[in-house]
Formats: C-alpha cells, sequence, structure tokens
C-alpha cells in the first residue's frame, strides 16, 4: 500500500505532461557545435535525479566527450530536441518573468516542444530526488525576448497570464479562457493557423 500512492501520484503528474520519465542510457542522437559542425552519436543528459550541466556524448570512434549549453546550438537525442538558449527568471512579488536575451543569464538546454510564429519551449528539473524528470513550458514569440509560462503544474494553462500575453490575438485569449484548448501545443498550433493573419489587418 505505501508503493501505491506514489504510483498513482506519478501516473497524474505524466497524464498532465508535468512529468516524463525516460531512459537514463545513451541514446543516438547528435550535437551542433557553435560553428555550425554536427557531430553525430550516443548521448546522455541525465541519471536517475539529476539533468547533466554539461551532457556526454560519445562519437562514432566511441571516445566520450562533454558538452555545456556555451558550447553547443543543441542536441538531438532520440525523438528530442534541445536548443542552448540564454535564459533568465525574474521574481517580484507573486509574479515570475522569463527571458532569453543574449548576454543575460546564463545559457541552459530548452526542449524544443513546438516551432512556429509561437515556440514552445519546456524546462526541465528534477524534484525531491526522484527518477521523474518534472518540465513547466513556455511560450516565445519569434522575435522576441520575453517568454511567458504556459502552465502552472496539474492545474493547466495560466488562464490569466496568457490572456494579457495574447493581446495580439483576442480570439486565442477567448478560446484558453473558456477553456476550448487545453494545452500549450494547441495553443500554438491555433496561433499558427489564426492569429497571424489577424495581426496583418
Amino acid at each position: 500500500m505505501k508503493h501505491f500512492i506514489p504510483c498513482v501520484l506519478t501516473v497524474i503528474m505524466a497524464s498532465f505532461g508535468c512529468a516524463k520519465v525516460w531512459s537514463q542510457s545513451y541514446e543516438p542522437g547528435h550535437v551542433i557545435l557553435n560553428h555550425g559542425d554536427t557531430l553525430y552519436g550516443k548521448i546522455q543528459d541525465r541519471n536517475d535525479w539529476e539533468l547533466f550541466r554539461r551532457i556526454r556524448f560519445k562519437g562514432e570512434k566511441g571516445k566520450t566527450k562533454r558538452y555545456a549549453a556555451k558550447d553547443l546550438q543543441g542536441y538531438t537525442m532520440g525523438i528530442h530536441t534541445f536548443e542552448s538558449k540564454w535564459f533568465a527568471e525574474e521574481s517580484e512579488f507573486l509574479k515570475t518573468s522569463y527571458y532569453n536575451r543574449k548576454g543575460y543569464g546564463e545559457r541552459v538546454f530548452l526542449k524544443v516542444l513546438h516551432r512556429g510564429p509561437l515556440n514552445v519551449y519546456a524546462r526541465e528539473f528534477f524534484y525531491d530526488d526522484n527518477s521523474v524528470a518534472n518540465q513547466y513550458e513556455l511560450f516565445q514569440r519569434q522575435g522576441e525576448t520575453a517568454m511567458q509560462r504556459a502552465t502552472q503544474g496539474v492545474f493547466g494553462l495560466k488562464k490569466k497570464r496568457l490572456a494579457s500575453y495574447f493581446w495580439d490575438c483576442p480570439t486565442l485569449a477567448e478560446k484558453i479562457a473558456d477553456g476550448s484548448l487545453k494545452g500549450p501545443l494547441e495553443v500554438a498550433r491555433y496561433y499558427a493557423l489564426l492569429c497571424g493573419d489577424e495581426q496583418e489587418e
């Protein structure tokens, strides 16, 4: 019985997209160096309790090398792609702001969930020394340095904050507010299909 409740909580968190269980072994992939060269091999970026600050890359000759976010444009491991981005958090009272501005904060790896007029990234983290990688999603319009957190844990989309963020697309804000759109990827796809037209009118 004592193992039942944690298992149930893990299943619930995974169903809301805030917890992902991955294999911790090396997976096929590639890294893109800052000057543009692509190297193919196998990658490991985490173990059972942490995300590595420097990923481990094993080249075709079997030699292992470690890369920090500042060393790469990004990497792909299995089906997942990560970009190296400048990232900073600013907290003031009950509000936290997020930025992707060159030279501000530090370079970190963000998981790419969607690319388009509205990009969606995930910031991953481990909590309480468990083997489940948690994440929160971030929106970023192309050409902007500000980012907006999309969700609040199991509570889903941050409706009030997103209504303000999508001031340029009122119909999108309405659909988020009335619950028509459930997750970050739905929001990004809707924005790509319809909001661009609204901005040009």
